[in-house]
């Protein structure tokens, strides 16, 4: 990988979509995650990229639930007129097929095509992305599971924090995962991070859901403006006006 092969302390515009991959995919360790995460989200082209990984991730995940397209009419028909004349050539020295028993036959062809076109189409989404102000990626593709996030899916990941070792949050927090639990979304945490004294500008770089000290809290990863320095912040599910916690880690 380009960045890689000359530090990640040097990754920065031109972006590699590997190394970006591989940071929303939170494949790197915590220590080049939390050095890199600040300096994607200051970027515009690199936020561009992060957001097509995720509406990539989030087409993936849906393909798991949409219904099958309807076979053509045209192809249908060929099917059907297929079997008739299979029943007909094995009718002397066999029973004739029902018009019944072959539309069953058809529906299993009909679902095992079905099956063929989803997996087809999932391949292509899987490295079609389109990156913004580029027309070429360094590299090779990097396919994504199908997988449902947590603002999807209502699942809480149950971080679990202690007061006294903020730190040890920031590398499960810096991946970009934001599950906002009982705050519901992006404008119910802003108006909680605002009742609790905080910017309305504030913008996190991961959100989870978990505990802090044993307590329920939905726990915020903010940045500072400074390199490879971060604000943890605890809010109570309740949205109260103190913050279960507030430390600046890393400094």
């Amino acid at each position: 990988m380009t960045d890689e092969s000359r530090g990640i302390e040097a990754a920065g515009p031109p972006w590699s979509v590997d190394l970006l991959a591989d940071l929303h995919a939170g494949v790197l360790d915590e220590a080049a995650s939390a050095e890199l995460w600040p300096r994607v989200q200051a970027d515009p082209e690199a936020r561009a990229i992060i957001e097509a990984l995720e509406a990539t991730t989030a087409d993936l995940a849906s393909l798991g639930t949409s219904p099958a397209p309807p076979m053509p009419a045209d192809v249908a028909a060929r099917i059907d007129a297929a079997l008739a004349e299979e029943a007909k050539q094995a009718a002397p020295v066999a029973p004739v097929v029902s018009i019944d028993a072959a539309r069953r036959r058809r529906n299993r062809r009909i679902g095992w095509i079905s099956g063929v076109v989803a997996v087809a189409a999932a391949a292509v989404a899987a490295v079609a992305i389109a990156v913004p102000g580029s027309q070429d990626t360094t590299g090779s593709p990097v396919a994504i599971a199908p997988t449902s996030s947590p603002e999807q899916s209502g699942s809480s990941p149950g971080l679990a924090v202690r007061s006294d070792q903020p730190q040890a949050a920031v590398g499960k927090l810096s991946t970009g995962v934001k599950d906002y639990g009982p705050l519901g979304d992006a404008q119910g945490l802003s108006r909680c991070l605002q009742a609790a004294g905080f910017t309305g500008a504030a913008d996190p770089i991961g959100v989870q859901q978990g505990t802090i000290d044993g307590k329920p809290a939905v726990l915020v990863l903010l940045t500072t403006g400074r390199l490879a320095e971060f604000r943890l912040v605890a809010l109570s599910p309740e949205c109260g006006s103190t913050p279960l916690l507030d430390k600046v880690v890393g400094k």
